[in-house]
């Protein structure tokens, strides 16, 4: 009788390894969902419980770290299941989502964000998008990006200015990651919520100004440099029947309602209103 046991082949032992290192893995992820259940459970937590620019830090920390042949767009997916995982774990959260003009490629930039498990309402307008966070049949909702027109779809930013008790933010803008490989969806959004932004490192905030009528886009400029901010993009918007414009305008890095510099902005009729933040995109530039 021949005892002779054949050694094991080169494949045969890289795979025992794959498979090694995928058990540590689901150990970990499971190790991962044991802490989440702690801070939903003790970490005092309320609300909507999506805090984009920590996620934002987590990814930057990570990808700062990442070597190898690994690519570095599905560190990005990775975490992001992760992410949405988590907030399953704590509780779970419905998006609505304005599919008006180019609605399927917001719907796609969503899912691809926040993932196939989320669930979600469509709506056709910013307005009534924006009515599922007051109700709280939603906790964030999808929005075109801002625009100067009178079409409904990019000048939801004036709804934001209301104050409390129904306050919205933006709070992130996606996608996170800029560079579009083919068949993914294109375009971007911005995700509003009835939480303020928390701050990544590396943000960008929004800024809505109300001014005379004949203050020119290039006056507004000056206005916040003036106070010290570095404005970015600004659309204006004249109102109907008034005397007086707004304006919303990116500037760069981090801004609160207790900023001094929103006090410095000569020329207003009314104070400033921030109405949001976001984590810069990866890729982005200024």
């Amino acid at each position: 009788m021949n005892d002779f046991t054949p050694p094991p082949n080169a494949l045969n032992q890289l795979r025992a390894q794959l498979d090694a290192i995928d058990d540590q893995i689901h150990d970990l992820l499971m190790r991962r969902a044991a802490v989440v259940e702690s801070v939903a459970r003790d970490g005092g937590k309320v609300g909507t419980k999506i805090r984009p620019g920590r996620e934002a830090a987590i990814l930057r920390r990570l990808l700062a770290r990442h070597t190898g042949a690994w690519p570095a767009q599905a560190i990005i997916r990775i975490w992001r299941e992760i992410f949405g995982a988590a907030l399953i774990i704590e509780g779970g959260q419905t998006m609505a989502v304005c599919d008006g003009d180019g609605g399927a490629e917001r719907l796609a930039l969503a899912r691809e964000h926040f993932g196939p498990l989320t669930p979600v309402r469509r709506h056709h307008n910013p307005s009534q998008t924006l009515a599922d966070l007051a109700r709280d049949s939603a906790q964030i909702a999808i929005l075109p990006p801002p625009s100067e027109d009178d079409d409904g779809q990019g000048g939801w930013w004036q709804m934001l200015t209301a104050k409390a008790p129904h306050r919205l933010f933006i709070i992130a803008k996606i996608p996170f990651w800029t560079k579009r490989a083919e068949g993914l969806p294109l375009g971007e959004a911005f995700v509003a919520a009835a939480v303020k932004p928390d701050a990544s490192g590396h943000d960008r905030s929004l800024i809505v100004l109300e001014l005379s009528a004949d203050t020119s886009r290039a006056r507004v400029t000056v206005l916040l440099k003036d106070s010290g901010f570095a404005p970015g993009q600004i659309w204006v918007k004249r109102i109907p029947g008034d005397s007086a414009i707004l304006a919303l305008a990116e500037v760069e890095g981090f801004v609160e309602d207790t900023d001094p510099r929103l006090a410095a902005i000569a020329g207003l009729n009314t104070p400033p209103v921030v109405i949001g933040a976001f984590a810069v995109p990866m890729g982005d530039t200024p």
